[in-house]
């Protein structure tokens, strides 16, 4: 009989530990509610430049392989600063040492060491931009240059639209409280994520910043300078979603 009690027992604290951990880890009130989702998306132009360069060589001297990579920075830093780029718009990274072997009669045999680095440049000055392209080019510093257009205050921006988003979702909440006879309370949750269900697995921001980036050749680059295309930055979309629950009364 103790044990049959002892049975029970343990299972009625362990009921009642199931429905307290779901009560917990649910994302909704118990009371009246609303939940809705907010968004909103803003145009802005972007006012910066992103170069990101790679300067690799392949030797099998070590040494005069990291003293290219090494002159071939030192050359695209004096050729940035040029078009008055600071030095807190340059970044380099640290050198990047990899042999690199191919099978022969299979024995692997070292056919050079591989010395990269990767320097980023940001060009605030956009109407420079087709003769600091041409400098770089003409330069021969890098086979591939890539560029991204982007903004430099892109926290202001993000909380600009993140603020139109929560208006989104207060008018949003009003409208389906108002067409319930019911008026709209305080908030009682706030969050970037979706965190109904099975996604919040899967929680990321839902913030998001579009514009244009672009991959080139060098000899294509050539040829569109060659062309006289003119560079026409168009402008960026950055949207952002908020999800929030208010409470009715």
């Amino acid at each position: 009989m103790k044990i049959h009690n002892r049975f029970w027992l343990s299972a009625l604290f362990s009921a009642a530990a199931l429905v307290a951990v779901n009560t917990m880890a649910s994302p909704l009130p118990q009371q009246p509610h609303v939940y809705v989702e907010g968004s909103a998306e803003l145009e802005v132009e972007p006012d910066m430049m992103v170069f990101s360069l790679s300067i690799q060589t392949v030797d099998m001297d070590l040494a005069k392989a990291k003293a290219d990579v090494d002159a071939r920075s030192r050359l695209l830093i004096d050729a940035s600063k040029k078009f008055g780029i600071k030095a807190n718009d340059i970044a380099t990274t640290a050198l990047n040492i990899r042999p690199e072997y191919e099978y022969k009669d299979g024995q692997r045999v070292l056919t050079g060491n591989n010395v990269s680095r990767q320097v980023d440049i940001n060009l605030r000055d956009l109407k420079k931009y087709p003769e600091m392209m041409k400098a770089l080019v003409d330069a021969k510093i890098s086979e591939t240059i890539n560029t991204t257009l982007t903004v430099s205050d892109k926290k202001a921006i993000e909380e600009k639209v993140q603020n139109a988003a929560m208006d989104d979702a207060k008018a949003r909440a009003g409208r389906l409280a108002k067409s319930q006879g019911q008026s709209l309370g305080a908030p009682w949750s706030i969050s970037e994520f979706n965190n109904r269900g099975n996604e919040r697995w899967e929680l990321r921001p839902n913030r998001e910043l579009m514009g244009n980036s672009a991959v080139m050749k060098a000899d294509a680059m050539s040829l569109q300078r060659a062309s006289g295309e003119p560079f026409e930055p168009g402008v960026m979309k950055i949207t952002a979603q908020v999800y929030v629950v208010y409470l009715l009364k």
